[in-house]
């Protein structure tokens, strides 16, 4: 299951396949390695190499973090046509609410963009 398309004003969610994806990947330490590493959008074999992990793990995590509030997945497009996904982290802040009617996550995006990002990256054009 693939989040639901990020807003720039943040989110909250009580989705517990939302939460419990949440939960697991910063619960996960490549995870948190990832998220750390995912400051600027990399592919998934160069935050392998930044996060120290072999290629078929990251390929497991990304794929927990895409389920989550706090990655994003973009396109780098190549000019010879070899396209790659690129996944960024989506999020300034994250705040946990326990309330009366249960477990909410509250995301911030705010002053994070990762389609401007993508889009400052060298050799990205939009001609």
């Amino acid at each position: 299951m693939k989040r639901p398309p990020r807003t720039t004003d943040g989110t909250t969610t009580t989705d517990d396949a939302a939460l419990d994806a949440t939960f697991e990947a910063l619960a996960d330490a490549d995870c948190r390695a990832i998220l750390a590493a995912a400051t600027t959008p990399k592919t998934t074999s160069e935050l392998a190499e930044d996060c120290d992990i072999a290629l078929s793990t990251a390929y497991r995590k990304v794929e927990l973090l895409s389920e989550t509030p706090l990655f994003a997945e973009g396109i780098r497009f190549d000019p010879g046509g070899d396209h790659a996904a690129e996944y960024v982290r989506d999020t300034a802040n994250a705040a946990i609410e326990l309330g009366d009617d249960g477990v909410a996550l509250t995301v911030d995006n705010e002053g994070s963009d990762p389609l401007a990002a993508a889009s400052d990256a060298p050799g990205v054009s939009a001609d």
